[in-house]
């Protein structure tokens, strides 16, 4: 299906969003063009793994980065792929990171947030603008599990830190995931299971 003639649907895919921690404060300290040059080959890095597992890239939001599985074409492994991406994620950054420190310069932590539900997939925007995208609260949700990193890895040991929903878990069978708990989202009723992708 090409994007350009998609028409509004509801779909479950999976989302996942991507965020570089305490980067602010760091980029304060950069120059203008250091920055760009900083964001451009950490954004390789990271749609390279994604695009790798038939991920498409939604948009870059700052130092972030969003992105979905299950649309436009249709992925029955769209969980899974997006855990496997998650993992190479933490490996290519991993391995980046070692070149970082080799050449003196300050590593790379970073968290990622994962959840999979239904969502409205399709053409949104303006007449004059309109942009593939997906839209609703698996958005949101996914975002969260991103944010929720700051308060469940506060230190930030781990150099990617990966949370995923039990959504997404029940629909990775076989992926390595510790449970860490119930959490009561804002604006949600019910509590959403947390787990940490150790694979």
């Amino acid at each position: 299906m090409e994007t350009g003639e998609a028409r509004l649907e509801q779909r479950v895919v999976t989302v996942m969003f991507t965020d570089i921690a305490g980067f602010t404060p760091q980029a304060e300290s950069m120059k203008t063009n250091e920055v760009a040059d900083f964001l451009n080959h950490h954004f390789e890095l990271v749609t390279a793994c994604i695009e790798a597992e038939g991920g498409t890239v939604d948009k870059f939001i700052g130092d972030a980065v969003m992105a979905f599985w299950g649309a436009p074409e249709r992925q029955d492994d769209h969980a899974a792929r997006a855990c496997r991406a998650a993992t190479a994620i933490r490996k290519t950054i991993i391995a980046d990171n070692a070149k970082r420190r080799n050449a003196g310069l300050r590593e790379v932590h970073m968290r990622i947030g994962i959840h999979t539900g239904p969502l409205v997939v399709g053409n949104i925007g303006s007449a004059g603008r309109l942009n593939y995208t997906v839209v609703g609260d698996t958005v949101n949700i996914a975002q969260r599990m991103e944010q929720y990193g700051k308060t469940l890895s506060p230190d930030q040991a781990d150099e990617v830190f990966i949370l995923l929903t039990d959504a997404t878990v029940d629909a990775s069978p076989g992926i390595g995931a510790i449970k860490i708990g119930a959490y009561q989202l804002k604006g949600r009723q019910d509590p959403v299971t947390i787990y940490q992708l150790v694979d």
